[in-house]
């Protein structure tokens, strides 16, 4: 990838995080989905990963009052080591599997957004250990699986800030999983580490500024818009 390029992935990241943060979820996946534009689909997934990780250390630490932690425990038990595993598999089966079931995540989330609905599970100890495993083993290979994290919290009835928190220290727990498999087999350069370098900031900044703008402008149509973006990118994904 050129200067030019990474500059303009980092803008573009810098952009997408403001949508994500208005619309109130969604910035790991509208991340793979620009990242599809510039990387391969095993450097994306893997890199976003990474990102991920800041933005949900600095979540953790203003949610982490909230945390259910019953709740997480129960859920990574099995979603940590099946993170692990999808991880893996991330870089032994071919491309286009992931590829495909990234763009039907990208559907589905799409889909359950213009419905305004989420699917409700059980939220027994056994239904998120499996659960968890599974969101883990979908995670590891596609590098997103919120939707399934999103449905089990919802179903237990928390507030606003236990939501945020339990999602969020999920998330980087079983993230965990996923770089111990992603992070020896991704590019180190120079390259690799200017781009990291680069685009941390510009997602922290982006949080800041959305927080900043929801005040002033309307929500839905920064949603509407995050939606339109990520259905491209499941178009491109699909016919790639």
């Amino acid at each position: 990838m050129t200067y030019d390029m990474m500059i303009l992935y980092a803008v573009l990241l810098l952009v997408g995080g403001v949508f994500s943060t208005m619309s109130g979820g969604g910035l790991g996946i509208m991340t793979i989905v620009l990242g599809s534009f510039f990387l391969d689909i095993r450097t994306n997934i893997a890199f976003t990963a990474v990102l991920m990780t800041g933005i949900q250390v600095a979540k953790i630490s203003y949610f982490h009052r909230f945390i259910r932690w019953d709740a997480v425990k129960w859920y990574v038990l099995g979603g940590i080591p099946m993170s692990f595993v999808g991880g893996l598999l991330l870089f032994i089966v071919s491309p286009r599997i992931p590829e495909l079931l990234l763009a039907g995540s990208c559907i589905v989330f799409v889909i359950l957004r213009f419905k305004k609905s989420t699917p409700k599970l059980g939220t027994g100890p056994g239904t998120l250990f499996v659960v968890g495993a599974s969101n883990g083993f979908i995670g590891g290979l596609t590098g997103n699986a919120s939707m399934m994290r999103g449905s089990a919290l919802l179903s237990m009835g928390l507030t606003k800030e236990g939501f945020i928190g339990t999602s969020t220290m999920i998330s980087f727990l079983m993230n965990l999983g996923k770089l111990a498999a992603y992070v020896p087999n991704l590019p180190w350069d120079p390259p690799a580490l200017i781009l990291l370098a680069m685009s941390i900031p510009g997602l922290m900044l982006s949080v800041w500024i959305g927080k900043k703008l929801l005040t002033y402008v309307s929500v839905a149509i920064f949603e509407d818009m995050q939606l339109v973006v990520i259905l491209a990118g499941a178009v491109r994904l699909l016919f790639s």
